[in-house]
Formats: structure tokens, sequence, C-alpha cells
């Protein structure tokens, strides 16, 4: 499919989740407010007045609904003559989606129980202990293992078992802690599955890249909302749903074709949420240095750092994405690298990485007239 063809079903898709995201926004801010899931001001946060932390709900209906009401919806709508004019022939790659239901149903059902788990922590706080959470994101990771989305790298079964669910946890939790500054974690993924979709375009994972659509519109209709300046945040319940979705959909695809002269192309993942990785392993090392609880958030996210180097809260958030296109757009073409080629690629990541890693460190005084919360 070409990229003109290719136009219909971007619209078909992303359109409905876009448009139903920005609608469910206005009502998700009363929700919270409701709820009682209000994140009030503090000395480590950049925010200045109270701000409803429900945005992740209108992001998760949004998905969801495009996703499961298209999906069941698909024999009806290939019988819509007008529906088949517009799309032509990219609604038959449809037609194979049934092979897919049970991951597909467990993707959701897996989604859902890590966004009903970050809801609990918006609304009860410090009221819902720290173990409930946990056990909610290892609950969710089984959802979508039972249904066969595991890697089969490693050399045993268990193996593959704990890769897996040490990925989905990991991811879900990264995502959960990039979330510290206005459209960064929602702003984050967009990019990375922005590439995603270039990839899985690119190999003919066309029903992958139906979901990825579906996800980036609710994403997009969302950000309108949460870039700086915000007036919602997406909450624990939003960046949990974005970080395990955003991780089972890397399950999903694949990464070392025929084309592929070595193993590398394994590395894309990593190298595409090498932000929100790096900011976690980081961020999670200093805690236990000083001996703090690692759930206990502070001021020594990669975001903040550069906040104190002098970027306003926009154009650290645009930085941020651009590291996390760059990264991704290298990684696209490990699956068809040469040795010599792959070699350059990983070199150019790693000084995107060192770079990464150097403002990470980097002290500095604020700006004038930028203050750190």
């Amino acid at each position: 499919m070409r990229l003109l063809e290719r136009l219909p079903l971007v619209l078909a898709v992303s359109g409905p989740a876009f448009a139903l995201a920005m609608l469910l926004v206005p009502l998700a801010r009363r929700a919270a407010r409701r709820l009682g899931a209000l994140d009030e001001p503090g000395h480590r946060k950049l925010h200045d007045s109270i701000m409803p932390r429900t945005g992740g709900i209108a992001v998760y209906v949004a998905f969801v609904a495009t996703v499961g009401i298209g999906y069941f919806l698909l024999p009806s709508l290939r019988e819509v003559t007008w529906l088949r004019a517009f799309l032509g022939d990219a609604l038959d790659v449809t037609r194979d989606a049934y092979v897919v239901k049970d991951k597909l149903v467990a993707l959701l059902a897996g989604a859902t129980l890590a966004f009903a788990t970050g809801l609990a922590d918006d609304v009860l706080g410090r009221r819902f202990p720290v173990a409930l959470k946990a056990l909610g994101q290892l609950l969710a990771a089984g959802v979508v293992m039972s249904a066969g989305v595991r890697t089969s790298l490693m050399p045993t079964e268990w193996l593959n078992w704990a890769a897996t669910l040490l990925w989905l946890v990991g991811i879900t939790n990264a995502f959960n802690l990039l979330d510290n500054m206005d459209g960064l974690s929602a702003g984050v993924a967009f990019v990375a599955s922005g590439v995603l979709l270039l990839h899985a375009w690119t190999l003919g994972e066309f029903l992958i890249a139906v979901i990825l659509l579906a996800f980036m519109g609710s994403l997009l209709g969302f950000l309108f909302f949460n870039f700086h300046p915000a007036s919602v945040f997406l909450g624990d319940c939003g960046s949990h749903f974005i970080g395990f979705v955003m991780a089972s959909i890397m399950l999903l695809e694949r990464y070392v074709t025929r084309a592929s002269s070595t193993l590398f192309p394994l590395l894309m993942p990593v190298l595409l949420l090498a932000v929100p990785l790096i900011d976690t392993t980081t961020v999670i090392l200093i805690r236990v240095r000083e001996g703090r609880p690692i759930y206990v958030g502070d001021q020594r996210h990669l975001s903040h750092r550069l906040l104190a180097l002098g970027f306003t809260q926009r154009s650290a958030a645009l930085f941020l994405y651009l590291a996390t296109f760059c990264l991704g757009v290298g990684a696209l073409l490990l699956p068809h690298a040469t040795v010599a080629a792959t070699f350059l690629i990983l070199l150019q990541s790693a000084g995107f990485v060192a770079l990464i890693l150097f403002l990470m460190f980097l002290d500095r005084r604020p700006a004038a007239g930028n203050r750190v919360e």
C-alpha cells in the first residue's frame, strides 16, 4: 500500500479516536473533581494550581472504543458500499483480523487492568498500598502473556516468561515515572508509536498498524489539552495504560526478518524507548543510592535537569520528542542493515544516549524566570 492509498485508512481509524478523546477530556476533568483525583501543587512539582489527574480516562476510552467496536463491526463495515469506496483495498487488510482475536482481547483486558490500577492510585493516593499497585501490574501482564503475547528469545520457557513480565511491568512503570511534565509521557508515546507505525507498514503488519493508528489518535486528542500549559494531567491511570499498551504492541511486532543480517534489530524496542528507560533507570539508581524509596517522587528526572539548564517546559518536551524520534528512526534501519551499517547505527545511538546521560547529570543553576518546583 502506497502512502496515498493508506491515507483513507489513517483517517478512518485515527480520526474517530482523536475526536472521541477530545470530546472526553472535559468529562474526564469533571470526573476528577467528583472522585477527588486532584493533583495539589508541591515543592517537587512544576504546576502552581490544583490540576485534575484523570485525563487518562479519555485516552483509555477512546482507544478501547475505537479498537473494540471497530473489530466487532468489521464484518458489517466491509459490506458498506460507500465505506469500501472510501477505503478501497485498505479494508481488505482486516480480513485476517480473526487470527489475532485472542491476543487483541488479551491486550485490551490487560490494558484495562493496568488502567484500573492506576485509577485506583489516582483516587486513593497514599491509601492505595504500593503492594496492590504492583499486584495490579503483574496481573495485567499475566493476562497478556496467557494469550501467547511474549518473547521467544530466551533458551528456556520460564526465562521467556520472566523476560516478558519484566518488560511489561518495566515499561508500564517507565511511562508512569516519565509523566512528570506537561505533554511528556503522552508525547513520547505518540512519537514512538509513529516510528512503530512506519516499521509495521514496512513489514506488512497492517493489523498492528491499525492498532497503532487508534492509539496515536487517542494520544493526539489528549495532547491538545496536556501540552504546556496543560489543563489536565494523564494521572497514573493514563500513564499505566500508555506504558502497558506500548510494551504489549512491541511484543506483537516482528523485528528480525529474512533480510536481517544480524540479531541486532532486536534492540529496536530498547532504542525506541531509550528516553523513558534511561530516565527510569537513573532515577531509581539515584534513589537507591540515597536510601530513599524508589516510588517516592523527586526532582532528579531528565525533564527537571533540562529545566535547570534553561529549557522551558515546551522546549524540554520537544527536545525529548526529538531524541525519541532520532533514536527510533535509526533503529528502523536495523532489520535491513549490513554488519558495518549496524555498527554505525548503534554507534550513533550510543552517542545520543551519552548526550542524554550527560544532560542528566550536568548541574547548573536554573535560568532567570524558569522555576523548578
